[in-house]
């Protein structure tokens, strides 16, 4: 919300201070009525200035940081103009954001030119640009982070067939496996229908703490799952429910296995409509990278990232 006050023009104040002088000394109001032509009402709104951070830095309570990244590689990032209305919020980190594909202009010590589809070359801070390198391959069940290329945003995806490794088909692991939505092609639900990739447009996930990964996060509603976006020392910038920015200490955080080793009758922790909850396993699909539970007796998708054997009751 843009911040708004008030500006009194001088000539109302001064229409006021001549009518208040006219009715002391005996004045005739009807006559004040007749000849004052100033009392008109401009009051003006205006609106208060975006006031931007110091280069490199975000609202968000995380360190400056690098980037390695050469001229035309892919980045995920949001929007410039989502990232501008961050800060014409009263409280910034109420500002959803979605991470969209654009390219790298040219990488900075603390801040890097981004080029954007609608925006043009912006300056955008390290910390929340995701680097994905050119020359990238992948192998049948590796779990890639890229973007959804026949939509938008960005999705993890997990590797189906690899007879091109630098063009893999995959699942999209973050679109619902049951989404109502059908791929007008395979006339399958759109989460569980295989894209092939375009190369050099993903970057394999390899280890818990790499940037698109899931982790598990403490919150008011339990213990819910959010997406690494940087580490630096011990504090985590992650991108979670609702599009919410956040940072945690990475020792209040838990690693969630990229890949479960679950199988049926297990009993879990997956992930509901917000946080993880207590599941049984019904069944495993290895190579969709989706896991069939059942709670409250109804069975349910989720995919990898999404579900573990640790045990995260709320406290």
């Amino acid at each position: 919300m843009k911040r708004k006050f008030m500006m009194i023009s001088p000539l109302v104040l001064s229409g006021f201070f001549l009518g208040m002088l006219n009715t002391s000394c005996g004045g005739d109001p009807a006559s004040d009525t007749d000849t004052d032509t100033t009392k008109k009402d401009t009051t003006t709104t205006v609106e208060a200035p975006i006031v931007m951070p110091e280069p490199g830095m975000t609202p968000w309570d995380f360190p400056t940081v690098g980037m390695t990244s050469e001229p035309g590689n892919y980045v995920l990032i949001p929007s410039y103009s989502m990232y501008q209305s961050i800060f014409e919020e009263e409280v910034p980190a109420d500002q959803t954001l979605i991470y969209y594909e654009a390219k790298m202009s040219a990488a900075g010590e603390i801040e890097s030119d981004i080029e954007f589809t609608f925006d043009g070359v912006q300056k955008m801070p390290n910390s929340m640009i995701i680097s994905i390198p050119k020359g990238q391959s992948a192998k049948v069940g590796d779990i890639v982070l890229t973007w959804w290329q026949t939509g938008s945003g960005m999705q993890r995806a997990i590797v189906t067939d690899a007879k091109d490794p630098l063009s893999p088909k995959v699942r999209y692991l973050d679109l619902d496996y049951d989404n109502p939505a059908q791929d007008s092609e395979s006339g399958k639900s759109i989460g569980a229908t295989e894209y092939q990739l375009k190369p050099d447009s993903f970057v394999k996930i390899s280890s818990d703490w790499q940037e698109g990964n899931y982790i598990a996060v403490k919150s008011d509603w339990g213990w819910e799952n959010a997406q690494v976006v940087k580490v630096a020392g011990d504090k985590v910038l992650t991108i979670g429910f609702a599009g919410k920015m956040k940072v945690y200490n990475t020792a209040d955080c838990k690693v969630i296995p990229m890949v479960p080793a679950v199988k049926a009758g297990d009993v879990v922790w997956a992930v509901t409509s917000i946080s993880f909850s207590e599941a049984t396993v019904v069944s495993v699909d290895k190579k969709m990278g989706v896991v069939i539970v059942k709670a409250n007796d109804t069975e349910y998708p989720v995919s990898y990232g999404e579900i573990t054997k640790e045990v995260l009751a709320a406290e």
